[in-house]
């Protein structure tokens, strides 16, 4: 059950995250603005691979103490925030964006895959 549903979140994020990468890329030329790919790439890759270690650490949780869930998931989400800020955000420093296209390409990603999460998290819980 885990793994199938592991699969699934990891089908719909994939999907997701790449679909809206595109977008967020199209949009950013579009504007004339200018973010490095590489900087939004890793935002995105960032993101997803979070998500999907949180997710599966989640479940695995959901299966032995359903009731803890959602102390797990605010630790997860903190812990993100700590990620970022060790990992991703010095690059935001070196790079000169202006505070409204830094929090654009951090939060674009993180709010589209903490959305998925919580909504298989709520069809989870529904479940049991």
């Amino acid at each position: 059950m885990v793994i199938s549903t592991l699969l699934k979140f990891s089908a719909k994020l994939l999907i997701l995250m790449t679909g809206l990468f595109w977008l967020h890329t199209f949009a950013i030329n579009q504007l004339g603005y200018t973010v490095q790919d590489e900087l939004l790439r890793s935002c995105y890759l960032f993101n997803t691979l979070i998500a999907l270690v949180f997710f599966l650490l989640l479940l695995l949780v959901s299966k032995q103490d359903p009731s803890v869930l959602g102390w797990v998931f605010l630790l997860t989400t903190g812990l993100k925030f700590l990620l970022f800020l060790i990992l991703i955000y010095p690059s935001f420093q070196a790079d000169g964006l202006s505070p409204k296209q830094e929090f654009l390409t951090f939060f674009i990603p993180y709010a589209a895959a903490t959305t998925l999460e919580i909504h298989q998290l709520i069809k989870i819980l529904n479940r049991e």
